[in-house]
């Protein structure tokens, strides 16, 4: 009677433990979820066909957004004394706040009328102009938590969410069109890179930046390892495949899966025979999967 009793407690206990524990285990999962900011990948517009209309549909809609320029202290176009008492006379709704007295915030509110003008070549942000070949590198066009545009380490964009998307897919549909010849002509120096007997050797130049990459990536500075690397390539694009795996790794922990996956196809392409081939493509697909979340 007694071990009967106590099974029937033990039962019961456990099943506290269960529900509880499971909604404690699911509370927390919750929580990690939403410790990642909500991010929009672009899309390519379906009423856009030309860069002509994506252009002009940016005119109209950058006239709804807040821009907001940082300083990190190491920009020599950041504006002196004289220049920013010249942007208060030409903003009059700019202000500037000072962030732990190591960055300076520069914010250029919408004003009637609109303060961004779309040309040809570029977008004329003020304080720094957004080249339209700038694009083609290594900007990751993404809208987070539904309210901005992150175009460099200086520069955002702030609005309504329906209009971050509909500026983002723009931006998005000027990239793919740039990159098009990019892109023939990377996989034009992969197959001769492919058929060379001997390949290129990495100069002392890449090897110093390949090391300093290697070690911001032990520091889990990732910005700062890519950027290495990025110099690296920027030598011999051929010469040292694996910054490009390890590039769309590095890509990958910062959450930008689109340029994850674009590296890791250019190292591919150029050791399409690795021994890591196999998991690498795999990775692309993981990477596609975070995509569609």
């Amino acid at each position: 009677m007694y071990l009967g009793k106590r099974f029937f407690e033990c039962v019961i206990l456990f099943s506290l433990i269960a529900m509880f524990g499971g909604g404690a285990t699911e509370a927390a999962s919750k929580s990690d979820e939403a410790s990642f900011p909500k991010v929009y990948s672009p899309k390519l517009p379906s009423d856009i066909n030309t860069l002509e209309e994506a252009k002009k549909d940016l005119a109209i809609l950058l006239k709804d957004v807040d821009v907001i320029f940082y300083d990190a202290g190491y920009c020599p176009k950041f504006p002196g004394e004289r220049a920013a008492k010249a942007l208060f006379e030409k903003y009059p709704r700019m202000r500037m706040t000072n962030v732990m007295y190591t960055a300076t915030t520069w914010s250029i509110y919408k004003d009637k009328g609109g303060i961004i003008d779309v040309y040809d070549d570029r977008i004329d942000f003020p304080l720094f102009p957004l080249f339209y070949y700038q694009l083609s590198d290594d900007i990751d066009i993404s809208v987070i938590d539904g309210y901005l545009i992150k175009l460099s380490h200086h520069v955002e964009l702030r609005a309504s969410e329906g209009v971050t998307q509909k500026i983002a897919d723009d931006l998005f549909f000027i990239q793919q069109n740039l990159k098009k010849p990019l892109v023939a002509m990377f996989e034009l120096k992969a197959a001769e890179y492919r058929a060379l007997k001997v390949k290129p050797p990495v100069s002392e130049e890449q090897r110093k930046y390949i090391v300093q990459a290697n070690a911001f990536t032990q520091q889990k500075d990732y910005s700062g390892a890519i950027a290495r690397y990025n110099k690296a390539v920027a030598l011999n694009q051929v010469s040292y495949p694996a910054a490009y795996s390890n590039m769309a790794l590095l890509y990958a922990q910062e959450r930008r899966f689109k340029l994850a996956i674009e590296h890791m196809k250019k190292y591919l392409l150029l050791e399409p025979e690795a021994k890591d081939a196999r998991s690498a493509q795999d990775k692309i697909y993981e990477w596609e999967a975070m995509l569609d979340k």
